[in-house]
């Protein structure tokens, strides 16, 4: 499989040919290690879900290059593709200035469609300000946040955030409702079924109502099952 910036993925909710994803992750690097996460498997270079579904390998030895990435998307955008999504197999806003710089560039270049970010949402641990503004007015259209906890102690248990000694998920929490605050359209993505036998998440209920109390409309509340690594 190539390495690639630029890949299509199958789902049963995104026709392949509709959506473009991009990934500007170097190194799979993120900034949490979920329990649950396909990433460790392609760390140790094992077949994962993820790389399978989209055909391609998401290995990037360093971040690309803003032109780069334009020159892939305008190669492959077509009159059928509704949407940008940035996901890879890490975290994409630790490129943050890159991913802004692509959204401006895509939309200049005079792509009408949805430009959408997948994100951990812990942005505000190592960027200041109002990040959530700032993807706004780069012209991001909507963003899908993986919450996967409804409080602290929970959200360190499974999401095993690098930031220990911070409040991550109170950072979590407030970016979500800057997100919302900016018009952004604010979904909140929810793993449900995954059990180790230390951690073990909640109803769907539980996440939908924590959503809900964030400002989240219960439409936006993502609930992915989860899905076991290839090898099990």
């Amino acid at each position: 499989m190539k390495n690639r910036i630029v890949y299509q993925f199958a789902t049963p909710y995104d026709p392949k040919a509709d959506i473009l994803y991009v990934n500007i992750v170097p190194s799979y690097s993120c900034s949490n290690s979920c329990r649950f996460c396909s990433r460790g498997a392609a760390i140790e270079g094992k077949a994962n879900i993820y790389e399978k579904k989209a055909g391609a390998k998401l290995w990037l030895a360093k971040a690309p290059l803003t032109e780069e990435v334009l020159r892939e998307l305008r190669a492959n955008i077509g009159s059928d593709t509704s949407e940008v999504a940035f996901v890879g197999l890490g975290e994409p806003l630790l490129q943050f200035e890159l991913a802004c710089k692509v959204i401006t560039g895509t939309k200049s270049g005079g792509f009408t469609g949805r430009m959408r970010i997948d994100t951990n949402g812990l942005v505000k641990c190592w960027r200041d300000g109002n990040p959530a503004q700032e993807l706004r007015e780069a012209g991001l259209d909507e963003i899908r946040i993986s919450v996967n906890a409804i409080n602290r102690d929970e959200y360190a248990a499974i999401s095993r955030p690098r930031w220990k000694d911070e409040d991550a998920f109170g950072r979590l929490i407030e970016f979500v409702r800057n997100c919302i605050k900016s018009g952004i359209a604010t979904f909140a993505s929810f793993v449900i079924g995954f059990d180790d036998g230390e951690v073990k998440t909640r109803t769907a209920e539980e996440y939908i109502e924590f959503a809900e109390s964030l400002g989240v409309e219960r439409e936006r509340v993502i609930l992915r099952k989860y899905v076991p690594p290839l090898n099990e």
